[in-house]
This record gives structure tokens, C-alpha cells and sequence, in this order.
């Protein structure tokens, strides 16, 4: 469930999800690349840093609905 979407840039998103009980922060480029951090922390040092520090990364949103699903 999408609790929270922030707009970076028109073509750069932040969605925050809350699948289970857990929080997943998912950066949204084009609409068609997608990163998922598990912190708030590992977010922002990718976006200030360009540190990689994403959990999972993938270019369609099936691939992103099957990492979330398995990840409750």
C-alpha cells in the first residue's frame, strides 16, 4: 500500500509502501527504472552520496511487485 509519494522532479518520484509491517522507499526515475531502499537512510545517502546503496533494483513494475510480495 502506497502511504506516501513525494515528487523530486517531474520525472523522479519517492513512493513510500507499507507492505506487512514493514517500510519500503521506492525511487521512481522515468517510470521505468526503480530502486527500493529499506531506510530512510540508505535513501538519502544514495541521493546526496550516489552511494549504492539500494536493496533492489529493476527496470518494470512486475519485477518490483514480485520483490515486494516476497519480501513480507
Amino acid at each position: 500500500m502506497i502511504i506516501a509519494t513525494k515528487y523530486i522532479r517531474p520525472n523522479i518520484t519517492i513512493e513510500t509502501e507499507l507492505i506487512g509491517t514493514r517500510k519500503f522507499y521506492i525511487y521512481n526515475y522515468q517510470g521505468v527504472h526503480y530502486r527500493v531502499f529499506n531506510s530512510l537512510l540508505r535513501l538519502h545517502d544514495f541521493i546526496t552520496k550516489e552511494s549504492r546503496t539500494w536493496n533492489f533494483e529493476c527496470s518494470d513494475e512486475f519485477q518490483l511487485g514480485q520483490y515486494l510480495e516476497n519480501s513480507i
